[in-house]
């Protein structure tokens, strides 16, 4: 939506947002739709614009081949997320222009842009900016799993700067949401794994194995049930490393290193390869 087209027009008319609102609706209306993006009745937009010389293709122009080429790039941004090719990833967001995204790839650029700030240890108050744009400004109303995916990327963010007990308030935020997750497709089981993985990680971090190894396995018997391959070598590597650390038989350590890299080669995951052969050296 071109909103600052119409915020701009607005303004050079004269109008304030108590004016061009009179008469045709709320100005707690006209300012959600300029400061919020939420869209106000297709009549009141249409009485709105008129008074403002507008007409709907200003307000949303046409650019189907540039949404599609953007959420291609968000797309494969989210993948290399998945895969930690994280500078892949930034290199991808630096081709997005938010401002030109639906309301929909916005939440996805920010999910997608928070997590690497996070998981790359960036400044803390700018990363947690990028999932407040999801809480607080384009999912108001927590009706997505944007917002849950949010509350993950705040207790990663917490958990990796030191602040277990602010961590762990949003871990459980998240734990307790994860039985509303509605798995209808690749992209809302990718999602799904993310926030299962990292409170997962989160426990481990704490040294609280147990819930951590429940949680890993929860994920995994997701991926199985759905045929997705793409978390279960991170999955089968976490597990590797609680085994470590809980001191368990060597064989059991190395048959989930073994399934992890065989995992990881299918989907290409050369940061994690590196990682397995990095532990094998330890070991021995």
């Amino acid at each position: 939506m071109n909103i600052e087209l119409f915020i701009q027009t607005r303004k050079e008319l004269g109008y304030s947002q108590s004016q061009l609102c009179d008469g045709i609706c709320t100005q707690a209306t006209l300012s959600k739709f300029e400061n919020s993006e939420q869209i106000p009745a297709i009549r009141i937009l249409l009485k709105l614009c008129t008074r403002l010389g507008l007409t709907l293709d200003d307000i949303f122009p046409i650019q189907l081949q540039s949404q599609t080429e953007q959420t291609k790039i968000l797309d494969q941004a989210e993948f290399t997320l998945i895969t930690s090719e994280y500078a892949q990833a930034e290199k991808s967001l630096t081709q997005v222009q938010p401002e030109l995204l639906n309301t929909n790839s916005q939440l996805q650029y920010y999910f997608v842009k928070g997590f690497l700030s996070a998981l790359t240890d960036a400044n803390v108050v700018d990363t947690l900016y990028y999932f407040d744009q999801i809480i607080n400004n384009l999912d108001e109303q927590h009706r997505t799993i944007f917002t849950q995916l949010a509350y993950t990327g705040i207790g990663v963010t917490y958990s990796r700067s030191g602040s277990v007990e602010k961590a762990e308030f949003y871990f459980q935020k998240v734990f307790s949401g994860l039985y509303e997750l509605l798995l209808i497709d690749d992209k809302s089981i990718w999602r799904a794994l993310n926030m299962i993985f990292y409170t997962a990680e989160y426990f481990a971090h704490v040294s609280d194995y147990k819930i951590s190894d429940s949680l890993l396995e929860y994920g995994y018997n997701v991926c199985a049930k759905n045929h997705v391959t793409y978390y279960v070598a991170r999955i089968l590597f976490r597990q590797a490393q609680n085994a470590k650390a809980t001191k368990q038989p060597t064989e059991v350590i190395d048959e989930l290193l073994n399934d992890a890299q065989a995992f990881a080669k299918i989907n290409k995951n050369d940061v994690l390869l590196t990682r397995i052969e990095s532990m094998r050296r330890e070991a021995y």
